[in-house]
């Protein structure tokens, strides 16, 4: 069995320090951004898709049901309607993961859709 040589403790030290400050910033990146400053990012992004009669109360946030998702911005009216409904599901930086729109939930499973009535 070969033994381990004070420079491969350092190498395997310093390599732990490294991913430790990696760790660390990825989470105060991810803290910067306000849950509010997201959804008002993409209820903006809404209402430019949307266009009249859409307004920013029709947002609403719900957290992600996974560890890649940090949220999930459902735009429309209070009841789901495939023909006006948006969701964009938005990662842990505030960076937009997909988006789901009308065209889309013949195919996909709208969060607003599973939403207490």
């Amino acid at each position: 069995m070969t033994r381990l040589r004070p420079l491969h403790y350092t190498v395997i030290a310093l390599l732990t320090l490294l991913a430790l400050l990696a760790a660390a910033m990825y989470q105060r990146a991810s803290l910067k951004i306000t849950e509010t400053e997201i959804i008002e990012t993409y209820a903006s992004q809404y209402l430019e898709l949307a266009g009249s009669g859409a307004k920013l109360t029709d947002c609403r946030a719900r957290p992600g049901e996974n560890g890649t998702t940090r949220m999930v911005v459902i735009c429309g009216p209070d009841r789901f309607d495939a023909a006006r409904h948006y969701e964009f599901h938005v990662g842990p930086l505030g960076q937009l993961i997909v988006k789901h729109g009308p065209g889309d939930w013949a195919t996909r499973d709208p969060v607003a859709g599973r939403e207490a009535a």
